[in-house]
């Protein structure tokens, strides 16, 4: 079990390395902390959708407001 938890852990790192590489060149205005908390929320999510939806939204909002 250890041995799973890591590994889905290495993907969710080498996930969030591709996340960066795409936002630093296309998206260079969004910030990478927003990035890494929408996908960390996704992970840790993936069984409850709606909570995962939810948090994103909310991530998202934070962000809005604070650019608005």
């Amino acid at each position: 079990m250890e041995v799973l938890k890591m590994t889905m852990r290495q993907n969710l790192t080498e996930l969030l390395a591709v996340l960066e590489e795409i936002r630093s060149k296309e998206f260079p205005d969004v910030p990478k902390e927003m990035i890494e908390r929408i996908a960390v929320s996704q992970y840790d999510n993936q069984d409850d959708r709606n909570k995962a939806r939810t948090e994103t939204m909310h991530v998202i909002a934070e962000y809005v407001n604070k650019i608005g």
